[in-house]
């Protein structure tokens, strides 16, 4: 686009824009958020007045069509994602839309089609992507502070989730795709090939073992790299006890680190270990959010063709039906 300043319109005002996404939207350098939109009207109009925000609507065609708007951002729930990345680019508008980038990989590829075909860019919030403690992971494993990488393994458990009042829809599959493995689990895969690079095989097992809700509440996976590196990754959703962690191991060290948390990356290098803190940010989702804008100013280089997060669809899908990926 090239242009000072990007202006956006939001579609969907709820949980994850409060906090996360839209104050880091209106606070970065050559952005505004200059429209949102919530069917809610009273939550709408309450959601506007406290973030600032002058112009809203309960009606999504008036983001889309609004010619003073230049790239829309999607926080809906993943049952809407692909109606209305559509939309937008049919509009000529570009998308930065909430992760999960879809409920199936159908869905993601129609998005990355219509987005390519109008000539628009395709942003997806893997956020973690641009956060300094995520950089810094990738860059102790490209520079070859662990050695030569060999394996990793992978860990997440927590108790079967309650309901979620602000997201009564992320355990039904007719909205949400696939549960928590789709909603977080998506972070932690898509962060796992961010640090170690492209993957060439993903063979999945999943099942619902503690048959609370609708969606898979326990998945595994073996995750294998174009470089012969595997792992293997554990999402249990139904235990009492509460863990996050990423080993990756090379012949001269390890990083151990968590992938939701915010604990400090933890290398052991040459027989000696030290602590590398990186707090959470006050907006998750800033740094990334600071480089979508500076792309569509013509100042940055983000990939904006979601290519990546239809990938990371494709293998999300593949283990939640106990299947195989494999890149071609």
């Amino acid at each position: 686009m090239g242009k000072d300043i990007i202006r956006f319109g939001m579609i969907g005002a709820g949980s994850v824009a409060e906090v996360k996404s839209a104050p880091a939207l209106q606070k970065t350098s050559g952005a505004e958020l200059v429209a949102v939109m919530r069917r809610d009207e009273e939550k709408l109009r309450d959601y506007a007045t406290r973030h600032g925000i002058t112009r809203y609507s309960t009606n999504a065609q008036d983001i889309l069509e609004d010619p003073d708007i230049d790239a829309v951002y999607i926080a809906t729930p993943p049952g809407s994602h692909a109606q209305y990345t559509l939309a937008a680019a049919k509009q000529g508008k570009a998308v930065y839309v909430e992760k999960p980038m879809a409920r199936t990989a159908a869905e993601a590829r129609q998005m990355v089609d219509a987005c390519r075909e109008a000539g628009v860019p395709l942003f997806v919030a893997y956020y973690r992507r641009a956060q300094p403690r995520f950089l810094k992971a990738k860059e102790l494993i490209d520079t070859g502070a662990l050695g030569e990488v060999r394996s990793f393994t992978y860990l997440y458990a927590c108790p079967v989730p309650k309901d979620d009042p602000n997201r009564p829809w992320l355990l039904t599959k007719e909205i949400a795709g696939g549960g928590l493995l789709f909603d977080i689990g998506s972070h932690m895969i898509d962060s796992i090939i961010f640090m170690l690079g492209q993957p060439v095989e993903v063979v999945g097992r999943a099942a619902n073992l503690s048959r609370a809700r609708e969606t898979a509440d326990q998945s595994s996976a073996f995750m294998r790299f174009d470089y012969g590196v595997a792992g293997t990754l554990q999402f249990s959703f139904n235990v009492a006890q509460r863990t996050d962690r990423l080993h990756i191991m090379g012949t001269r060290g390890s990083l151990t680190m968590s992938i939701m948390g915010y604990d400090p990356l933890i290398l052991t290098q040459d027989g000696v270990t030290q602590e590398l803190p990186y707090p959470q940010p006050a907006h998750v989702q800033s740094y990334l959010i600071t480089r979508v804008v500076n792309t569509l100013r013509g100042l940055d280089n983000l990939d904006s063709t979601g290519q990546s997060a239809l990938q990371t669809q494709q293998i999300l899908e593949a283990i939640d039906t106990s299947g195989s990926w494999v890149h071609q």
